[in-house]
């Protein structure tokens, strides 16, 4: 990383010949106050120093001029390899892999990896073949009926955790009376009023009558949060005639700052840049005419708890605030894990799942909602504003999370 040293009379100033000199790809590494001249630091003049960054070797290139740069606003072009089992049998010479694994890899490892599907799809039937016989002795068994073997495995093949897929087929055994056991359209009825008891919804963003809302967007870096506030800003403003503002704390990218500004120009909608708490109460005040505010945060690793200590005390005088966790549909159920709970320093009670356009599968949203018990609000597909948000709804959480398309799901088709 290529670091340098700027001064100016203003933080403003600063950052704005940092933009000027390494381009909006620049990283803010440090900020502090001094007194520059005078004697003994008498008479001095007050200046602001920062040390920015920019990765990459040998020096960093100019900032483009604005008719160079990628547009903001550009939708991503979409995979079009997405999990479609809700339909799907399990043929004994197929592994069910669609083209485009979640692991990326081709090759030889590809086939080693749908040599040991098939293999464990195999020894899923088999030991789906089999339920305990009711009131029998512990080694008595009678056979399953096919239908709960087939949605255990779109369950697994969609990346539902196994013991969440195990809890569903136990609980559909119960529920399901003996005579509707082998009727399709029966069981699928019982699983689809079963999923809708497992999943949880925290609903839309609802303004309060007589003081602006303020809803603030949290989470790791890259997962959209800008654009996710760009599109509700968009339906906020045109489309519900509200009164908007828009707030960055999001201070760490130049670029991020910046295209939230664009957005602002675009939507003719206040944005105000805050470094610190007294900054967030400045801004708050100043958009007490607004009927909502969103708040942009810097995307932080989950494991830097100082980091993330630091953007609680920007908040924490203002809470109770509506606050929702972005999370990328794609990241390992792991590291999903590991967010969700490191984040937890910040009152969130609402998830947002992004980028469903990226994702092959979508078992981890189900997997999120029974791990930590909490409502989705939104789903994002694709950086198209306004459009590709949609209020989660206990249908297409359902339909997801057995593994239906996006385009069947929402009814939309992508490019």
């Amino acid at each position: 990383m290529k670091v340098k040293r700027y001064e100016a009379p203003t933080l403003h100033e600063a950052v704005q010949n940092v933009k000027d000199d390494l381009g909006l790809d620049a990283v803010i590494l440090q900020t502090r106050k001094f007194t520059k001249g005078g004697i003994f630091g008498l008479m001095g003049k007050e200046m602001v120093e920062v040390l920015a960054g920019i990765e990459g070797e040998g020096d960093a290139p100019a900032a483009k001029p604005a008719s160079q740069r990628r547009p903001i606003s550009a939708p991503r072009a979409a995979s079009d390899s997405y999990a479609s089992a809700i339909k799907r049998k399990a043929p004994a010479n197929n592994g069910g892999l669609t083209q485009n694994d979640s692991s990326g890899q081709n090759g030889s490892s590809s086939d080693d990896l749908k040599s040991e599907l098939r293999e464990l799809r195999t020894v899923l039937k088999s030991y789906m073949a089999h339920k305990p016989a009711a009131g029998g002795a512990p080694d008595s068994v009678e056979p399953y009926p096919a239908i709960f073997g087939d949605i255990y495995l779109q369950l697994i093949e969609n990346d539902v955790e196994i013991p969440v897929a195990q809890e569903i087929i136990r609980s559909l055994n119960e529920a399901v009376p003996e005579e509707d056991q082998e009727n399709t359209r029966a069981v699928l009825g019982y699983l689809d009023r079963h999923l809708k008891r497992l999943l949880k919804l925290s609903g839309e963003i609802q303004l309060t009558p007589g003081s602006p809302k303020t809803v603030v967007f949290i989470g790791p870096t890259g997962v959209g949060k800008t654009t996710t506030i760009a599109k509700l800003a968009t339906l906020f403003q045109l489309a519900k005639r509200k009164k908007v503002g828009l707030i960055t704390a999001d201070t760490y990218r130049i670029a991020a700052v910046e295209q939230l500004k664009v957005y602002g120009d675009i939507l003719d909608v206040p944005v105000k840049v805050v470094y610190n708490g007294e900054d967030m109460t400045r801004a708050l005040h100043m958009f007490s005419d607004r009927d909502i505010i969103f708040i942009d945060t810097a995307g932080r690793s989950h494991r830097d708890t100082s980091k993330l200590q630091d953007l609680r005390d920007i908040l924490s005088a203002h809470f109770p605030l509506e606050i929702h966790l972005v999370l990328n549909t794609s990241t390992r159920f792991k590291d999903m894990v590991d967010i969700a709970d490191n984040f937890r320093i910040l009152p969130y009670s609402n998830v947002i799942f992004t980028k469903l356009d990226e994702a092959s599968t979508f078992g981890n949203i189900l997997n999120v909602i029974t791990k930590f018990n909490i409502g989705v609000s939104y789903l994002c597909f694709g950086q198209s504003v306004p459009e590709q948000i949609r209020p989660a709804t206990y249908d297409t959480l359902a339909d997801l999370s057995m593994g239906k398309s996006l385009e069947r799901t929402f009814g939309i088709r992508l490019n």
